[in-house]
Order: C-alpha cells, then structure tokens, then sequence
C-alpha cells in the first residue's frame, strides 16, 4: 500500500531547487545541519527502543509546546519500503545511514521541505534546513531559531569545554555542517576540478557528490562542506565557507569565460549535444542525464538558450532519478527500463 505522507512529497516542488540570483546557476542549494543529543539518554547506536520512542515524545512535544510549525508530517521511516526510504534520499531529506531506519527512527518534516528533522539517526536529533542559492546565512537564522525553540524543553547534553555532545567526534563543538551544492561544468571541460578538489581538502573542507556523504560526483554537481566543527562559532564557519565558495564560483566564471574567449565551437558543441541527448535520447542512464542537465544550466547561465525552461531543467534533476522514476511508473523497474523511462520522460518535458 502506498505511503500517503510520500505521495504528497512526490508530487510537491523541491524548494531548493528553484531558479535564485544567489550565485545564480553555479551555486545550487545551501544547506545546514545540526546534531544533537538529549541529555540522560544514551546514543541511538546504544539505546532500546523504549528509549527511542521517549526521544522521539521528547521531541513531537517541544514541537508542540513552542509551536515551531504550525503543521508538519510525521514518517515513521521503518514503516516504509525500501523505495520510499530513497525517495526521501533522493529529496535530500534524509541521510543514507537513515534509510535502514529500524524501530524508533522518525522523519518529522515542516510546512515546505526547507525544513527536516531526523529522530534517532546518529544523533538523537539531527535538524537541517535547506534553501535555494547560496543562502548559508538565512539557513542558520531559520534553524538557529528552530534550535533555540527546542532548547526550551530538552536539556541538550552540552560540555562548557567540548561544546555539544555527538555521537561522531568529528561533530563535537557546534555540531553544524554547513554545506554548499555547486555545478561546476566549467572547471570540469578545463582540466581544473581535480586541482580545485584536492586545494579545498587541503583547506579543511569536504568535497561529496549529488547525494552527499559516500555517494560519487555525477553531473559535475559537488557538495562542499566544513570538516570542523570544535574551536570555531557558527558565524565563523559560515563565513569560512563563504569566502572558500566565492572563490570557486568566481573561479567556475572564469573558467567559462576561457573556453568562450580561446574554444567558443568547442563550449557550443559540449552545450548543444547535451540538449541533444536529452530532447532526442530514447535510453538515458543517470549519469547521462545529470551530466547533460548540468550542461544545460551552464548553457542558459551564459545565455545559449532562448526557450529552455530552467524550472523544468530543476525539476529534471530528481525526476530522473531511480527512485522517483519507479514512483512514477507505479511498479519495480529494472535498470534498462529505468533508463527507457527517464529518456521518454525528459524528451516529454523538454518539449
């Protein structure tokens, strides 16, 4: 039987991806993460399920009390398939570690998918906020607000040294990871990504792919993230970040201006075929389409296109993934099948 709360999901708009004119089609989306621990309880890894289910009670009612949302779902993630767990994956709204979501483990979800809070994943609670563009800063003011409503009524297990108590001690201090989702074509066609890859971790930074922590780079989409987390305040990290990402975007600028100034037949080319593969493919893998869509927003960024819809290019980059592509077609589809359907799909909307 399907999942209701998922079915809305499914068929709502990703807020985080909609067309920005902050760091306009290079910077993608903004995210920050929280992790928390309830003080007096032990670790999820360690705790039973009866401790669980009063985490979980802990956190629905401080929800309650301070009226943090004024509504929000409720997804009781072992009660889902293996199909709707990477739905909610490939929505970014839950991690991978979450998806084997044994008893006690709960998504709660605000008004807009901006907002998710996972119950009993690493941590007791891990809240994140996501935004459109480079946005790191009006993410923390939404979540630091949400943060300081449930400080009202759950004793954080917080050390006046460490900072707060995590599961992971990657993650002791603030407990925030703040991230940055980039397309970065430019740099790719010129030869430097892996030059710039290996420069950010020599600065303390983490590079992950599409689907964040163990997932590859596809569609020249990279998350990049703080690695730490003790010794520095939250604004401090945000504006770390921002300056690193700056740098990058304007390195990704320059690196197409260079390919239209020294290879402009070559950028078309690149730019053209990718519109190509997607309005005229009849089998499309994911990595097909994703480099392709990538191409695209590069395209309509330097002005190539008059009639592509950015909105559908958006939309396009989870649509065409294996999960929601099986939500559409209603049954378990093999991976030729898969790749049938993204094709008939995309050629369907870039009509």
């Amino acid at each position: 039987m399907d999942n209701i709360e998922i079915d809305k999901l499914y068929s709502s708009p990703l807020c985080w991806l909609t067309d920005n004119d902050f760091g306009g089609n290079i910077a993608i989306s903004s995210r920050i993460r929280l992790a928390r621990n309830i003080s007096g309880f032990t670790f999820p890894i360690n705790s039973s399920g009866i401790d669980k289910n009063q985490v979980y009670s802990l956190v629905v009612s401080a929800i309650q009390k301070n009226r943090i949302f004024d509504e929000f779902t409720e997804i009781n993630i072992s009660s889902l398939t293996d199909l709707e767990r990477e739905i909610l994956l490939e929505r970014h709204l839950i991690s991978r570690e979450f998806c084997i979501g044994d008893d006690g483990s709960n998504l709660i979800i605000g008004e807009s998918e901006s907002f998710s809070l996972m119950v009993n994943e690493e941590d007791h609670i891990r809240l994140q906020v996501l935004e459109p563009g480079m946005s790191l800063r009006k993410a923390w003011s939404i979540i630091d607000d949400i943060d300081n409503n449930f400080s009202k009524n759950i004793s954080y297990a917080f050390n006046k040294t460490l900072g707060y108590m995590t599961s992971c001690p990657t993650n002791i201090g603030t407990g925030m990871r703040a991230s940055i989702m980039l397309n970065l074509p430019g740099l790719a066609l010129a030869g430097y990504i892996n030059a710039v890859i290996h420069g950010l971790a020599k600065l303390g930074l983490m590079v992950r792919g599409l689907n964040g922590e163990g997932s590859d780079s596809i569609g020249n989409l990279y998350q990049v993230s703080n690695q730490s987390t003790l010794g520095e305040t939250e604004s401090e990290i945000i504006q770390y970040l921002e300056n690193i990402i700056i740098q990058i975007i304007n390195h990704e600028k320059n690196a197409r201006l260079k390919l239209i100034e020294t290879k402009p037949n070559f950028l078309q080319d690149y730019i053209g075929r990718a519109y190509g593969v997607l309005r005229y493919s009849y089998i499309l893998s994911t990595k097909e389409a994703l480099n392709a869509l990538s191409a695209i927003r590069m395209g309509v960024d330097l002005n190539m296109f008059r009639t592509v819809d950015i909105k559908k290019i958006n939309e396009l980059f989870v649509a065409v993934q294996p999960a929601h592509l099986q939500k559409y077609s209603s049954r378990t589809l093999s991976s030729q099948e898969r790749d049938i359907l993204r094709a008939e799909i995309v050629r369907q909307k870039l009509i």
